[in-house]
């Protein structure tokens, strides 16, 4: 029985790991700050925590004998040895996996808050009113394509202008994200096992 006790422990462990969430939270507010946490480790991106300076080691160099340098012959390009067709159809190849994964990848992301205020303010109220435009052209159709592509639990935006004078644009952002591992894996594997194919018919044609 102490084998089927050991199967079900591992078989737990595997579970537990495969659902822990994996979180990304970013936030602006005068100062940018971003950080990832795997379940209940916090892995901080930035601002970066400063490193220990470890002390090098002085080595003592000895003098080396500078030996001829042999003639390299140089290798025929790619575009050459197998035309500019065989290298479009590659870069098309790559191109496709390359959505396919992050279209894959997106559509297993949950947005669980995303959070923009923008208060606008130029030199003068015409200034401040071309940017507010500017600022509206950009950022609306940006967070649009996110809530189209992604899961989004909710979001808010809003962009007003401040013809206050001496005012200042202000940005407040804050944004919480989440993938579970298990996604992340299957994810890995799927694209993964393509890629390889990919560079295993790319190798039978070279």
């Amino acid at each position: 029985m102490l084998w089927l006790y050991i199967l079900l422990g591992i078989a737990l462990f595997v579970a537990l790991v495969m659902f822990i969430p994996i979180t990304l939270r970013a936030s602006y507010k005068e100062k940018f700050w971003c950080a990832v946490y795997i379940g209940f480790v916090k892995l901080q991106l930035v601002p970066a925590k400063p490193k220990k300076e470890k002390k090098k080691k002085v080595k003592k160099q000895t003098p080396k004998t500078e030996q001829p340098k042999k003639a390299t012959k140089k290798k025929p390009s790619l575009i050459k040895k197998y035309g500019i067709e065989w290298l479009l159809n590659l870069i098309k190849r790559v191109a496709e996996l390359a959505v396919s994964a992050l279209q894959d990848f997106f559509s297993h992301i949950l947005v669980k808050k995303l959070s923009l205020s923008i208060s606008v303010a130029g030199d003068d109220a015409a200034d401040t009113a071309i940017k507010y435009g500017k600022y509206c052209a950009v950022v609306y159709p940006a967070v649009g394509t996110i809530v189209r592509v992604v899961k989004c639990k909710g979001y808010g935006v809003d962009i007003n202008p401040n013809f206050s004078e001496k005012a200042e644009t202000e940005i407040n952002f804050d944004f919480t994200a989440r993938i579970f591992a298990f996604r992340l894996i299957g994810l890995a594997v799927k694209h993964g096992i393509k890629g390889l194919k990919l560079l295993a018919e790319v190798k039978n044609e070279l």
